[in-house]
C-alpha cells in the first residue's frame, strides 16, 4: 500500500491510499519526493493541505473541499478542520496553513435482496435534514441489518424546500436556510447504492410552503384573494403550468441523479375547505379534480419516459372506499391514476380513521383490519394496472399499546391481501420498535409462506360518471359516524402530517 502527494492548482495536497502501487519512501526530511511537501510527523490519517485566501471561511472551504475527503456532510467537515486544527472559532487568518483531514471509507452493510432484483421491497421514510448527516448512514445500515431494502427520502416536502442541490430557477433550500441540507445527491446516492438499496425519490407536489411565499400568484386563492394555507404553509394550483413544469424539473434531476423511483405526494387538491373550483355538485367537482391530477401524472410518465424511473402516488387510505365526496376533494380516482402510475402507496394509517368508521370503535387498535381490508380494496380498484404498496403505521399516535406486535400485524394484513411490499412512515425517523422485530418478518421462509386473500370488490365503486350521484344505503353507512375524509382524525404531533380532519364547521364544506 502507497501513500503519495499531489498538488493542484488550487494549493490543495491530497494524499491518496491506493492498493497495489510501490512504496513510496520518504526522503531524509521527511519530503515526498519531487513534490516539496511534507506529512507532519505525527499525522496518522491521509490529510489535506489548504492555504487560506483572503474572502475565505471555513463554510465555503468546506463546500468546495469536501468532495475530495469522502466527508459525507459539510458539517462532518468543518468539525473536522476544527478539530484538525485546534480551533476553537470559525475565524480564519489570511496565509493561515489548514490541515483538512481525509475521512477514511468504514465498512458497511448491504441489503441481502435487492428490490430490482426481485426481492419484496421493504422500505423506510428518511426525512431531508435527517439524511443530511451522516448519522443517516448509521441509520440505513442498522435498517439493512435487521432486513431492510428500501429507502424514500425527502426531495422536497411540504414546506417546499429542496433538500439536494437543484439548478431550477424556482428551488430554494427552506426558509433560513442557505443550502440544501444535503451536501451531495450524488455522494448519497453513491453511498446508498453501495449498499444495493432501493431509492425512492418524494416530492411533496401541491402544498408548498416556499414555492407559495415566493410567488403568491401561483397559488390557490380564498374569496378574498388570500393565499389558501394549510400548517403554515401554501397551497399552489395543480394547474398552474408552472406549478407542473416546476416539479416536472425536479422529478427530472432526480431521475438523472439515479434514483429507482420517483413518489408524489400531496398529489391531490387541498381537503381543508377550499372551494375556488367549485362545479355545482360533487360529481362535477370530482370531474374537474380528477381531470387536473390525472393530467398532471401524465405529463409526469412522458417525462419520466426516457429514464426507465417507476413512478408511484401516495394516495389517502380513504380513497379505497370510493366515496364521491372524497373524489370531490382529492380529485385522487383510484383507477386513472393506476392507469398511469406503476405503483400506489396508500396511507393507510388506522389511527387516521375516525371513532366508529367501518363500525370499529378505535381503528388505531385495529391494524389489521385497516391495513388488510384498505390493501385489498385497493388492489381491487387498480386491476392489475398498478402495484399496491401500502405506508405502514410506524409511530404510537391513538394507539393503545404500539409495540412490535403492532409492526407485526400491519406487515403480515398488507402481504395476505396481495400488497407489493410496504414502507414504514415515521415523521421523526424513528424505527426502533420496528427493527426489533424486523429480522423476524424478512426471512425468506416467512415471506413465501404468505397466502394472499383475494381481493373483494369495495362496497362503492369508484367509477365517475358525468351525470351519475353515488349514495350510501344500508348496514355499511349506518356503521359510519361520518362519511368519508369527514372522518380522518388530525395526527398531532405523533403522526405524519399528510391526512389532516375535515371539519364539519360550514367554511369548510364544499358544498
Amino acid at each position: 500500500m502507497a501513500v503519495f502527494a499531489v498538488q493542484n492548482a488550487m494549493r490543495i495536497t491530497l494524499m491518496v491510499i491506493l492498493v497495489s502501487l510501490p512504496v513510496v519512501q520518504l526522503d531524509a526530511a521527511g519530503v515526498f519526493p519531487g513534490t516539496g511537501v511534507a506529512m507532519a510527523a505525527e499525522s496518522t490519517t491521509p490529510t489535506l493541505t489548504y492555504t487560506v485566501q483572503s474572502g475565505d471561511t471555513l463554510l465555503k472551504i468546506c463546500t468546495r473541499h469536501r468532495h475530495l475527503t469522502n466527508h459525507y456532510s459539510l458539517q462532518d467537515l468543518l468539525t473536522a478542520i476544527r478539530r484538525a486544527n485546534g480551533l476553537e472559532s470559525n475565524f480564519l487568518r489570511i496565509g493561515q496553513v489548514l490541515q483538512i483531514p481525509i475521512h477514511e471509507e468504514t465498512e458497511f452493510k448491504r441489503v441481502s435482496g435487492r428490490v430490482i432484483d426481485g426481492a419484496e421491497m421493504r422500505g423506510i421514510y428518511l426525512a431531508g435534514p435527517a439524511c443530511g448527516v451522516s448519522s443517516v448512514l448509521t441509520r440505513v445500515d442498522r435498517f439493512i441489518e435487521a432486513g431492510g431494502n428500501a429507502v424514500v427520502f425527502d426531495a422536497k416536502d411540504i414546506d417546499g424546500g429542496v433538500s439536494y442541490f437543484s439548478r431550477h430557477p424556482l428551488a430554494s433550500w427552506g426558509a433560513g436556510r442557505s443550502s440544501p441540507v444535503i451536501s451531495s445527491l450524488e455522494d448519497m446516492m453513491d453511498r446508498f447504492d453501495r449498499r444495493g438499496l432501493y431509492v425512492v425519490a418524494r416530492i411533496a407536489l401541491f402544498l408548498d410552503g416556499e414555492l407559495g411565499r415566493q410567488r403568491p400568484e401561483l397559488a390557490l386563492k380564498d374569496s378574498t384573494g388570500a393565499v389558501w394555507a394549510e400548517r403554515g404553509c401554501v397551497w399552489v394550483d395543480p394547474a398552474h403550468d408552472e406549478v407542473v413544469q416546476y416539479n416536472l424539473a425536479l422529478a427530472g434531476e432526480l431521475a438523472r441523479a439515479g434514483v429507482d423511483e420517483i413518489q408524489f405526494d400531496y398529489v391531490r387538491f387541498p381537503t381543508n375547505g377550499w372551494a375556488g373550483d367549485w362545479q355545482g355538485d360533487n360529481q362535477s367537482t370530482a370531474v374537474r379534480r380528477r381531470d387536473v391530477i390525472s393530467g398532471f401524472l401524465s405529463a409526469a410518465r412522458d417525462t419520466l419516459d426516457e429514464y426507465g424511473v417507476k413512478i408511484s402516488a401516495d394516495l389517502f387510505g380513504i380513497m379505497a372506499w370510493g366515496q364521491m365526496e372524497d373524489l370531490a376533494l382529492t380529485g385522487q380516482h383510484v383507477p386513472t391514476i393506476a392507469s398511469l402510475v406503476d405503483v400506489i402507496c396508500p396511507m393507510i394509517y388506522p389511527s387516521h380513521f375516525g371513532p366508529g368508521f367501518e363500525g370499529r370503535k378505535r381503528p388505531g387498535d385495529d391494524p389489521e383490519y385497516f391495513i388488510g381490508e384498505g390493501t385489498r380494496r385497493f388492489r381491487d380498484m387498480v386491476a392489475g394496472q398498478a402495484e399496491i404498496r401500502p405506508w405502514l403505521q410506524a409511530f404510537p399516535y391513538r394507539v393503545t399499546r404500539f409495540d412490535g406486535d403492532y409492526i407485526i400485524t400491519q406487515v403480515q394484513a398488507a402481504r395476505a391481501a396481495g400488497g407489493s411490499g410496504w414502507c414504514l412512515w415515521n415523521p421523526a425517523c424513528r424505527y426502533d420498535v420496528a427493527l426489533n422485530v424486523m429480522p423476524g418478518l424478512c426471512t425468506d421462509a416467512v415471506i413465501t409462506q404468505v397466502t394472499v386473500e383475494p381481493a373483494v370488490k369495495p362496497a362503492i365503486k369508484p367509477a365517475i360518471h358525468p351525470t351519475a350521484k353515488q349514495t350510501t344505503t344500508g348496514a355499511r353507512a349506518s356503521s359510519r359516524s361520518r362519511a368519508g375524509l369527514r372522518n380522518i382524525v388530525r395526527s398531532g404531533s405523533q403522526g405524519p402530517s399528510r391526512q389532516p380532519e375535515i371539519s364539519d364547521s360550514p367554511q369548510n364544506k364544499a358544498d
